[in-house]
């Protein structure tokens, strides 16, 4: 009489065996972390400016398949009409019947295309590709400038509010009974020295967005040009896989991470406003800075609002101690009412994902990739996430129809 279920005991050695695997290659990845974590850097660095350009012609591209004509290459396109077909000659009604089937069917798909007068694939493209610039070069010289003029201006008033930054934040930890003065000050020469490389770094960065800037268009233009073709590369490729469930596939994505770029968009857009009118009655200057600080950092999950409000909180420091209060109380709510009440409401049950989740998961592109992996983490994840539970499914499926059959 046997005590164990042999399959089991198979399953778990299985299991044992990875996890040991999963483990070391863990240790070993430790090993050489740092150097692979520059490599990483530095090649995520390069490539991101053709990053922003995908992200931005997948944005673009609904707009000009909304007022354009279908791209007539499209093999899925081309094979759905004749599947339609191929299904009126397999049903079983007379000849006269499936001609009028496929006559009603050709009439509809004609009465389709004259419903609104559709532009020319290449126009659409040109124009839409047109106002996106207008648009970004209105933001580049005019609202840029501004914010770095008020950026500027920042610096210099805490620079020059150093010493009241300074007594009012350690009276604040005084009356607190938290006693940092003596370890901060004798730590002076390493923050003397972390401030020269946060300088010094911050050269690199003004460089690096004038590289961005320069490449990110060019990179622009040519994929958006040749999106038709790369879209229909990747169908030719699946078009002898199980194509049905494939374009479920897809399409889940498709959905899926659209849904999460326009849901974050609005939520930031609503956190950002909602921060201004905060600030703004509270009679701060740089209202609209440190708004739109808060409003890209709420991209970030969990970590970003946090990092967002902090210049906030340095210029509060230097009036009162009480609007320093006033503003963490007051963000803190309007982070919450977002997390809890818009952002479920917004995004609904097609992009959820548990709070550890989404916090390792930030935390991790942002290690390996920076604060443009931070940005891209959870898209990243999506995907990663999908088409795991896409295969893993079929995996099953097919493992379950062998036992079957045998």
């Amino acid at each position: 009489m046997k005590f164990y279920n042999e399959e089991k005991l198979l399953k778990l050695r299985n299991i044992l065996i990875v996890t040991v695997l999963a483990l070391l290659a863990l240790l070993l990845f430790f090993r050489v972390y740092d150097n692979f974590a520059k490599q990483i850097k530095l090649v995520t660095s390069t490539i991101f400016p053709f990053i922003l350009s995908f992200i931005i012609v997948y944005c673009l591209m609904p707009f000009i398949d909304m007022i354009s004509e279908k791209n007539k290459n499209d093999i899925f396109l081309k094979n759905d009409k004749l599947n339609e077909l191929e299904k009126v000659e397999k049903m079983n009604i007379s000849d006269s019947e499936k001609r009028k089937k496929i006559e009603l069917f050709n009439e509809i798909s004609q009465s389709n295309k004259k419903k609104r007068i559709k532009l020319n694939r290449t126009f659409a493209i040109l124009l839409v590709l047109t106002i996106f610039f207008v648009i970004f070069l209105y933001i580049v010289l005019t609202i840029v400038p501004i914010f770095t003029k008020q950026v500027s201006s920042l610096i210099d008033f805490l620079l020059r509010n150093q010493e009241k930054l300074q007594n009012n934040f350690f009276g604040f930890l005084k009356s607190n009974n938290i006693d940092l003065k003596s370890s901060l000050m004798s730590s002076k020469d390493i923050i003397v020295s972390n401030v020269i490389k946060v300088l010094s770094s911050s050269f690199s960065l003004i460089s690096s967005t004038f590289s961005l800037l320069f490449m990110t268009p060019i990179f622009t233009i040519m994929l958006i040009f040749s999106y038709d073709n790369m879209e229909n590369g990747v169908k030719r490729a699946l078009q002898n896989m199980d194509r049905e469930d494939l374009i479920v596939l897809i399409k889940n994505m498709d959905e899926t991470i659209g849904k999460y770029i326009l849901v974050t968009a609005l939520d930031s857009m609503i956190v950002g406003v909602v921060s201004f009118i905060i600030f703004y009655f509270l009679k701060m200057d740089y209202s609209m800075l440190f708004s739109v600080i808060i409003g890209f950092g709420n991209v970030i999950p969990f970590i970003g609002p946090f990092i967002g409000l902090i210049p906030a909180i340095l210029y509060a420091f230097t009036k009162s101690f009480k609007l320093v209060i006033f503003i963490v109380v007051l963000i803190t709510i309007v982070q919450t009412v977002e997390a809890n009440i818009v952002k479920p409401w917004l995004t609904g049950k097609s992009v959820e994902m548990h709070p550890i989740t989404t916090l390792l998961v930030v935390l991790i592109g942002g290690a390996l990739f920076g604060i443009g992996g931070a940005f891209i983490a959870i898209p990243a994840y999506i995907i990663i996430k999908l088409a795991f539970l896409f295969f893993w499914g079929k995996y099953t499926v097919n493992n379950k129809l062998n036992k079957n059959r045998k």
